[in-house]
């Protein structure tokens, strides 16, 4: 079941940062430990990643690995969501009586996790036009995807439901491309670090009109629909100034498309 969006961040209440962090995961459905990777965490909770479904509620225990050693929260699975197209289930789990030492190492990763992104938004990405209150404020609901060279984000005219987040390239590149006599892929644009792609599925209601393959191996910093609607409900103007910056960057990257096209002609 997909997390509503309070469940993310309004009754919680804490800062989330997009993490990459090696994690563990414990169940009674499992007589070992499943392998994650977090998306996501704060001092209340995290999102993690796995290959292989694991059954929320079954969760009793998660371990992060944490400046090279791992810490251990007791835990209960809050919320489940199958990721398409990247073949892998997420799972938000809530920390349970968190120590006052684990609490402290949280607030330790979230807050310099949270400066590092903000920085980056702020001083090298598009973002940069929101500001710094606008970089720290949505340096808090990013998600991290590591992504293989080769992989697809998003594909054009699939379905928007499955599509619809913001990505800003962290490293790496991404290609976007459009499919021609429905075979061919002709690129029309590369994306690198610090510039924004996607969200035209979310913000208006249509399958994305480009893919966007990954060309070498790359980190995104990404901003679902959950978080955006977040984002809209508690600080209207940051969501107006998002969707503002991506809606902009489409229309360039459109006029460019369309000169390239009139210069062929």
């Amino acid at each position: 079941m997909a997390p509503a969006s309070d469940e993310l961040f309004g009754s919680r209440g804490d800062p989330r940062i997009g993490t990459d962090l090696p994690a563990r995961l414990y169940s009674t459905g499992f007589s070992g430990p499943l392998v994650a990777r977090t998306r996501d965490l704060s001092t209340g909770g995290a999102c993690v990643a796995t290959e292989s479904p694991i059954d929320a509620k079954s969760i009793q225990r998660i371990e992060i690995q944490v400046d090279g050693r791992w810490l251990g929260l007791d835990a209960e699975g809050r919320w489940q969501d199958v990721l398409r197209g990247d073949d892998v289930v997420m799972t938000g789990v809530e920390f349970v009586n968190p120590t006052n030492e684990a609490v402290d190492m949280l607030w330790d990763v979230v807050l310099e996790g949270g400066k590092q992104l903000a920085r980056f938004l702020y001083v090298g990405s598009d973002l940069r036009p929101m500001g710094v209150d606008g970089a720290m404020g949505l340096s808090q609901i990013t998600r991290t995807r590591k992504l293989p060279a080769g992989h697809t984000v998003y594909r054009q005219d699939f379905d928007p439901d499955a599509s619809g987040s913001i990505f800003v390239v962290e490293s790496g590149s991404v290609i976007l491309q459009v499919r021609a006599r429905g075979v061919r892929e002709i690129p029309i644009d590369r994306v690198v670090a610090g510039q924004v792609f996607g969200g035209l599925s979310m913000l208006a209601g249509v399958p994305p009109t480009e893919s966007a393959i990954t060309e070498s191996e790359t980190t995104l910093l990404e901003f679902d629909a959950r978080g955006y609607q977040y984002l809209a409900r508690n600080r209207p103007w940051l969501a107006q100034e998002l969707s503002h910056i991506v809606t902009t960057a489409y229309v360039r990257r459109l006029h460019r498309v369309l000169e390239k096209v009139r210069d062929d002609l």
